[in-house]
């Protein structure tokens, strides 16, 4: 409970009653003196009235959606119903919110009639409060209690009561799609090649055959059938799904803004996102202490992935040898994977270390997110990295363009023969 104030009415009321008490001791009048115990005591009489008076509500919060990204509102649902025998009052209402969700003024509160004792609701004791919240930052909020405010019937004193249980409001990085090619893209052919490419041949990619009587339908590649002018159809291949590995730059020894590391941590969930959608295990690895670490599938894996992200904060303590468990995990795979680095302003001597690990990987693409990031460039890029320098003013969708348009221009760079990267 918020404790009970006058209102101007009631500080205007205490004090024409302090100004008769003086005036009946200096002109010795009795009435005075009665009039000024009358006004001077009114005031505190209608705040411990209003303290002791409290309203017996009942308030079941609910959000649509449950989870919502950053930059876009969740509706907040408040079904108040009133357990007392009598009728509420009249009163005004807000709720209470963190620092990072946009506050919401005051509003008044519809008057509730009696509880029936009967257990149904009549629809007269219940009400239905909406407001929209915005949070400005990714995480998980607690919103609530609801905020009540009530005067007394003479208007000397307010009080507030809090009313209702808190909710958890899991707030999400925001995810940008990001583009998408066909098989031959895919294979870093045409003027906008994909970044990622299957570590295993695609539908796209086996040794089409000619159409059989029974070959359902589903089957018939139409790229070949108008390449030969015949039917053809995809041979049926033993399939698994391939593997990918992200590594999240949680670790930091200097003072980054936090909007700097949340646009790194909405770059990740929009990788790994997209490469779920392709059809990849994603593999994500952290350099500081395990927050978000742990291999994510469909179906289920965006959900719980994203979910984690929303909470992953900065840490001064590093995850061990991160490099080396990073190197293990991709030496373990069959084939080479892709392999995405966003780094932000960690340890960049421990950096040095993941130079040689783009040799298991394909395409490997490094995100530097800070100037501190970008000075791990030169070894990179002598190692073989896609480093694309992600500047403020770029999102996912733009950096993810950028390292394609680099892959791209090194693919085609590249002697005869030589790695692609």
């Amino acid at each position: 409970m918020i404790r009970p104030i006058p209102t101007l009415r009631g500080w205007a009321v205490g004090l024409c009653g302090v100004v008769s008490l003086v005036a009946s001791a200096w002109l010795g009048r009795v009435d005075l003196l009665f009039v000024g115990l009358l006004l001077t005591l009114a005031p505190f009489a209608a705040m411990v009235a209003i303290a002791l008076d409290r309203p017996l509500l009942t308030v079941i919060r609910s959000f649509a959606p449950d989870t919502v990204p950053v930059g876009e509102g969740a509706q907040v649902r408040l079904h108040v119903r009133n357990e007392a025998v009598r009728p509420t009052p009249g009163f005004s209402w807000v709720d209470t919110l963190p620092a990072d969700v946009a506050q919401v003024p005051s509003r008044s509160f519809p008057s509730l009639a009696a509880a029936t004792g009967t257990g149904v609701s009549r629809g007269a004791e219940t009400a239905t409060l909406r407001y929209t919240a915005r949070p400005r930052r990714r995480g998980a909020y607690l919103l609530g209690p609801v905020r009540v405010f009530r005067t007394d019937p003479f208007g000397l004193a307010r009080c507030g009561y809090a009313v209702g249980e808190s909710k958890v409001l899991l707030v999400t990085p925001r995810i940008v799609e990001l583009g998408r090619g066909g098989a031959d893209e895919a294979r870093g052919e045409g003027d906008d090649p994909e970044l990622v490419r299957h570590a295993i041949p695609s539908a796209d990619e086996v040794i089409p055959r000619d159409y059989r009587a029974g070959d359902p339908l589903r089957r018939v590649q139409w790229r070949a059938t108008a390449r030969t002018g015949r039917l053809m159809v995809r041979q049926e291949e033993q399939r698994s799904s391939p593997e990918s590995a992200v590594l999240l730059d949680t670790m930091t020894t200097r003072s980054a803004a936090p909007e700097v590391f949340d646009r790194a941590v909405e770059l990740v969930a929009s990788l790994g996102s997209h490469l779920l959608e392709l059809g990849y295990l994603v593999d994500l690895h952290e350099t500081g202490e395990a927050q978000v670490a742990g291999g994510y599938q469909l179906p289920g894996g965006d959900a719980l992935m994203i979910g984690r992200l929303a909470g992953v904060q900065q840490t001064r303590e590093p995850d061990g040898d991160f490099v080396g468990r990073l190197s293990i995990a991709l030496r373990a795979g069959h084939r080479a994977c892709p392999l995405f680095l966003v780094l932000v302003d960690g340890d960049s001597a421990s950096w040095r270390g993941l130079a040689p690990l783009s040799g298991f990987a394909e395409p490997a693409v490094a995100f530097l997110m800070t100037p501190a990031a970008r000075a791990a460039q030169p070894w990179l890029d002598e190692a073989g990295w896609v480093c694309v320098a992600v500047e403020e003013s770029m999102d996912a969708a733009a950096a993810w363009a950028r390292a394609a348009e680099s892959r791209g221009s090194r693919t085609h760079a590249a002697p005869s023969g030589g790695r692609r990267v």
